[in-house]
């Protein structure tokens, strides 16, 4: 990583002066967090493939005769959700920061790798850039890409996100795959209930959120308040809430740019990480004035069962 101050030089010239100034002037960007995991059920394990199997039911009921006429069966097909290794590499030499204005930021009475630089980095930049690149490249558009050996790994190709595992089921008709066409931003209040009433009747009573982007979940608030019939006297009258299903639609931030819908229940949508490692545990090491600083952890995202998985996501053949 450079330490780009060039424009603080210009403006506040190349020397430190304390002028009372300190890490709550330094202001950033309102970054985004970590989001579509809350809704996920938890599973802590070490396997770096947590395998499940899927057991499916033949009936069993008949009318009564004396003789014995088998009747039922089971079919058990395995299931797995991956773990993916992350990690980060950082280096930088935070002497960039004497005699500029940022000059608080250092100590001369401490190693470098304890300079209050390197603590407001992991706390303003590292801690929460993380979050937000899984958020947004990572947990619903990833697609895994090998690293090549000596070169850091280009965004969102860390993992399998779900957009890929979603696709991949409804290719394989292990996912349902429900027909709504476009999305149309009149019409999608209507698209929406369709889509519900697609999920097989005997999930209809379970517990389900209806992820879609934050902008088709404003369209969707929206086109509901438009239909007339919900007596309200703000918009904090209209929620998410689909009538008569114990369903509610919920916005994520990492489908921003995606025309996609899914659903499947609670206890269904698994985020497996470590019981023995915590992520973002930042190590730092000092050499020849320069401060590298590493993390790395493992996490995945993924389905107990996808055929208890719903989504507008068509088939690529």
């Amino acid at each position: 990583m450079s330490i780009t101050t060039t424009s603080i030089v210009q403006e506040y010239g190349a020397f430190y002066i304390d002028a009372g100034q300190n890490k709550k002037r330094i202001l950033t960007m309102l970054s985004q967090g970590r989001e579509i995991t809350d809704f996920a059920t938890p599973i802590k394990t070490d396997d770096t493939i947590f395998r499940l199997a899927n057991a499916t039911f033949r009936t069993l009921v008949q009318p009564f005769q004396k003789t014995f006429t088998q009747k039922g069966g089971v079919e058990i097909v395995p299931n797995e959700i991956r773990q993916y290794r992350f990690k980060i590499d950082d280096e930088f030499m935070p002497d960039e920061l004497y005699a500029t204005w940022l000059g608080f930021l250092t100590q001369k009475s401490v190693d470098r790798k304890d300079w209050p630089f390197v603590k407001w980095l992991i706390e303003v930049y590292y801690a929460r850039q993380i979050d937000q690149d899984m958020e947004l490249n990572e947990y619903y558009k990833g697609i895994y890409a090998a690293p090549v050996a000596g070169t850091a790994g280009a965004d969102g190709t860390g993992m399998n996100g779900l957009k890929k595992q979603i696709q991949a089921g409804v290719d394989a008709l292990k996912i349902n795959s429900v027909n709504l066409g476009a999305l149309d931003k009149t019409t999608i209040f209507d698209q929406v209930e369709s889509f519900t009433d697609s999920i097989a009747e005997v999930y209809q009573g379970i517990k389900m959120n209806v992820f879609m982007s934050r902008y088709w979940y404003k369209k969707y608030m929206q086109d509901k308040r438009a239909q007339g019939f919900y007596q309200r006297t703000s918009d904090k009258d209209i929620d998410g809430k689909i009538d008569f299903t114990p369903l509610d639609v919920k916005p994520l931030a990492c489908m921003v740019g995606a025309s996609d819908i899914f659903c499947t229940p609670v206890e269904n949508f698994i985020h497996i990480s470590p019981a023995t490692l915590t992520k973002n545990q930042f190590k730092l090491e000092e050499a020849k004035r320069a401060v590298a600083v590493m993390a790395d952890w493992s996490e995945g995202l993924g389905f107990g069962i996808n055929e208890a998985v719903w989504t507008n996501i068509r088939p690529t053949v």
